[in-house]
């Protein structure tokens, strides 16, 4: 889905819009054209898959280390 922002009225959601090829769309309060946005944003795309991989690469090794022994009442009064 294509969406566009409007890049002198800072704020607002973008617009999902579907003009016709070679057509750019106007913004309907100060009619500047208006600028595609991607899909997906870059940075905050990189830092998720950053702050992913440090909490999984720290989990690994959890999973290999072994449990104690559960000690039973028994040992600890004898």
């Amino acid at each position: 889905m294509p969406r566009y922002r409007c890049p002198s009225c800072c704020c607002g959601p973008a617009l999902v819009l579907h003009p016709p090829k070679g057509v750019i769309p106007l913004c309907s309060s100060c009619a500047t054209p208006l600028q595609r946005q991607p899909p997906v944003r870059p940075i905050p795309l990189l830092v998720l898959l950053t702050v992913g991989g440090v909490l999984v690469a720290s989990s690994i090794p959890i999973l290999f280390t072994p449990e104690p022994a559960p000690s039973s009442r028994r040992e600890k009064l004898a």
